[in-house]
């Protein structure tokens, strides 16, 4: 099988192409010089691998085509560097070319899991920024909005109209969120001091 001192593997391997069986093309693969025994061994499983290649999906942008093709014909390369067939000459290039296809689609679906997404500014949210806090305090149950707009009003002593103005709606419906955040935090002081 080795190529004698007067041809080269190409030479010699290409004539004998037809004659060679495959488990005795994958044993000249293994003991001989690999790169003269590869050439004919991707040669003739050529269509075992278009067929596996069109199964393959890429998944872009970081992996192509091209990425897909050499990494399967990588693996073919590795699996027959050390498989020895335990089945009829018939049945070996599908067989290796399959486990081949296999272990290039748990690549993909590796390199698929691993990419990152980029967050698309333009999306709307599903939910709010920030969740509505309701905080316990001494004062009862309000949200955060309920607390900054009552200590803006009382604290602070804005005007009602510059905050109505400011949240593009009327003095009275202001006086109106007033109340309200004032109910809602004093909801539970009037509910705590019944139950002591």
């Amino acid at each position: 099988m080795e190529p004698t001192s007067g041809k080269t593997a190409t030479t010699t391997a290409g004539s004998d192409e037809q004659e060679l069986s495959w488990t005795a093309l994958l044993t000249a693969y293994r003991v001989g010089p690999k790169e003269p025994w590869s050439e004919v061994l991707i040669e003739r499983l050529g269509p075992w691998l278009t067929s596996a290649r069109k199964r393959l999906i890429a998944v872009p942008p970081y992996i192509d085509d091209e990425d897909v093709s050499q990494q399967l014909v990588f693996v073919v390369l590795r699996l027959a560097a050390r498989w020895r067939p335990r089945c009829e000459d018939r049945w070996v290039p599908r067989k290796l070319v399959e486990a081949a296809e296999r272990r290039v689609r748990v690549w993909l679906s590796r390199e698929t899991a691993a990419q990152a997404d980029e967050l698309d500014e333009e999306l709307p949210a599903t939910e709010r920024a920030e969740p509505e806090l309701v905080l316990d305090t001494p004062i009862g149950l309000a949200s955060v909005a309920d607390l900054r707009l009552i200590y803006r009003v009382k604290v602070l002593g804005e005007p009602i109209a510059a905050l109505a103005l400011a949240a593009s709606i009327t003095p009275r419906q202001m006086r109106r969120r007033v109340q309200e955040a004032r109910k809602r935090a004093q909801a539970s002081v009037g509910e705590a001091g019944e139950s002591s």
